[in-house]
């Protein structure tokens, strides 16, 4: 069990990995030349970006931004570790790193010119990589060759046709005044450079475009949206075959026993609705193997080694037997989510504490709504408010994020049957409704 529990938890920890220029681990080859779950339409408007620039012959600069946690380096790093080697040369930087920001000069030339080190200065690092990189091939080509006479002819011509394909992808994670300077770089005639630019501050970025149009540069934005329910789950199950591939289960259909039934979908949902990014998933998956194993060390007889045969699979009982069952995955976003759920469900009238317990229905929206309300306020004796009083209440428990409102009126829960119960159980004046509740 341990071993399981140990792959669960590297497999939803989050890839620390993000330097594309490091060389692929063949293990993970085809793991890796997976689009990043969830993130389907950002990789093809990424490649679709790269593959328009390296055909027109020219650069180009494009901007990536939006919240922590959403994909954004994850999404590149994959789709430049599935670019061609001889054809680009991705390099990222990270502007984080530097305590005074013109030193990333020093930084790309380092990783153009693949050093380990470099001694050379800020200002003899620009003029290396400005001469080098983005001169004017059609007047300066000569003036180029000169610098490099020592060399052969073949040698000459090798060097610069292999400058002329360079594409670099230079990826970059805080604004500075110098930034403005290595934009300009893909407007150069001669540039092959691919620019990206990484933000988690939308409004950073749009700050920065007036500048940038003011010189005749129309640079492109891609914003990544905070993952919803469907591309949350999406990935727990990309994450889970990832399990499977390296700790293979005894029965084929055993897989499925991993998780119970709607926990998956309980956690997205949580997830969603809290606006949480995807470092918050992972936190709960890995807590639930903390539980897990705390009750196994618990479990476990004293003089019984922790250790366990490598080819150890795990055994269910039974069909119905979970190795993350629903329980435990209530406790685990009870921990992380439902002080807030249920304190602003306490903290609702007690006109919209009933309207919670008349939402459980197949169709749901305000005319089904009110028709449950009057029947659960039938079972409990409570007098019946008006429709427009209805309404505000309504509005009282969307403001609490209970409740939204989708396409064609239809109402959706933010909340969980078991949250209600758990919010109420102890409310006397509740009892026949937590009972009904309880027979759903």
């Amino acid at each position: 069990m341990q071993r399981l529990l140990d792959t669960i938890n590297k497999k939803f920890s989050l890839q620390t990995d993000i330097d594309p220029a490091k060389p692929k681990n063949k293990k993970n080859e085809n793991e890796e030349k997976n689009k990043v779950p969830g993130r389907d339409s950002q990789y093809r408007k990424l490649k679709t970006f790269i593959d328009k620039t390296a055909k027109s012959g020219k650069g180009d600069s494009l901007y990536i931004c939006g919240p922590p946690g959403t994909g954004k380096s994850l999404t590149l790093t994959t789709l430049s570790k599935n670019l061609s080697t001889k054809k680009y040369k991705p390099i990222y930087i990270n502007c984080m790193q530097f305590n005074q920001p013109i030193k990333i000069y020093i930084e790309i030339y380092r990783k153009l010119e693949n050093l380990v080190s470099t001694k050379k200065g800020v200002n003899e690092s620009l003029d290396l990589i400005e001469s080098k990189y983005f001169y004017d091939f059609d007047n300066k080509e000569e003036e180029g060759m000169e610098k490099h006479s020592d060399k052969n002819e073949n040698e000459k011509k090798t060097m610069w046709v292999k400058y002329r394909e360079y594409e670099i992808d230079i990826l970059i994670e805080k604004f500075s005044n110098i930034l403005y300077r290595i934009f300009e770089w893909p407007t150069k005639d001669s540039s092959k450079l691919i620019l990206f630019g990484i933000a988690n501050d939308l409004g950073l970025v749009q700050k920065s475009l007036p500048r940038f149009a003011k010189i005749g540069m129309e640079i492109e934005v891609l914003h990544f949206k905070p993952y919803t329910e469907e591309e949350i789950l999406k990935i727990f199950h990309h994450r889970i075959d990832l399990v499977f591939k390296e700790y293979k289960l005894k029965e084929e259909d055993q897989k499925e026993q991993l998780f119970e039934p709607e926990t998956l979908e309980m956690i997205s949902k949580q997830l969603s609705v809290n606006g949480c990014d995807i470092r918050k998933a992972f936190d709960v998956i890995r807590r639930l193997v903390t539980l897990k194993f705390e009750k196994y060390i618990e479990n476990a007889d004293s003089n019984d080694s922790l250790d366990e045969d490598p080819d150890e699979v795990i055994e269910f009982k039974s069909p119905g037997e979970y190795f993350f069952s629903m329980d435990l995955v209530q406790d685990v976003l009870a921990e992380f989510f439902e002080c807030k759920i249920v304190s602003n469900m306490k903290s609702l009238p007690l006109q919209a504490q009933i309207i919670l317990f008349s939402s459980f229905l197949p169709v749901l929206n305000y005319e089904t709504l009110y028709k449950s309300y009057k029947s659960q306020c039938s079972i409990i004796n409570f007098p019946l408010m008006e429709k427009a009083d209805f309404g505000l209440s309504i509005d009282s428990i969307i403001s609490n994020g209970l409740m939204k409102i989708e396409s064609g009126k239809k109402i959706a829960l933010l909340f969980s049957k078991e949250q209600l119960i758990s919010a109420f159980k102890s409310s006397i004046i509740f009892d026949p409704l937590l009972e009904e509740l309880n027979n759903l």
